[in-house]
């Protein structure tokens, strides 16, 4: 039985782009009109719907419910609250990504993919780039992302993909929520 509604978290280091992908994504604003970015307090909540999604042969309508949650640690004590019900993860890093952030990146896998036992494909990694020649492999993320479904991002070129991108991991996210019930 389909979901009604999914919970998805979107997290990475702050300053790595989640608001704009996830505006982008819920067509919350439109690139061009993007203000500077401001950091996220806690986490901020985007519900919109996902129409005419190709599940097992069926169009179905999905509500997401996509938490934009802060990078910064300040926040961390409210991490257990978000992590309950959470249907799919979305871990965003950009070309900043130092060895410290990859760190991090790995803890948050742990955290909210692994600890709450949601499969590898309840998980995709975009990697915020906003230069052609950039290129996910030069990561250097652990072994722990091998089975992750890595996206390069890019708003100014490639928003349209990106749409494509997210609706292929949300039919992901449902495919593992189908296989579990």
């Amino acid at each position: 039985m389909q979901p009604n509604k999914l919970k998805i978290l979107m997290i990475g280091p702050a300053e790595s782009g989640k608001t704009r992908i996830a505006n982008y994504i819920s067509e919350s604003i439109n690139i061009e009109e993007a203000e500077a970015p401001r950091p996220t307090q806690g986490v901020r909540i985007v519900e919109f719907e996902l129409p005419n999604l190709n599940v097992n042969g069926k169009s179905i309508n999905i509500d997401i419910e996509l938490w934009d949650c802060s990078g910064d640690h300040r926040f961390e004590s409210c991490w257990p609250a978000l992590r309950v019900g959470v249907q799919g993860v979305i871990l965003v890093c950009s070309p900043n990504t130092t060895q410290a952030a990859a760190r991090e990146m790995e803890l948050l896998y742990n955290y909210f993919v692994s600890q709450p036992k949601l499969s590898a494909k309840q998980c995709v990694l975009f990697y915020n780039c906003t230069d052609e020649q950039e290129e996910i492999d030069a990561l250097n993320l652990s072994p722990t992302f091998s089975k992750v479904s890595q996206v390069a991002v890019n708003l100014k070129t490639g928003g349209n993909r990106l749409k494509i991108d997210f609706s292929s991991y949300i039919t992901s996210v449902l495919h593992s929520i189908n296989k579990e019930s």
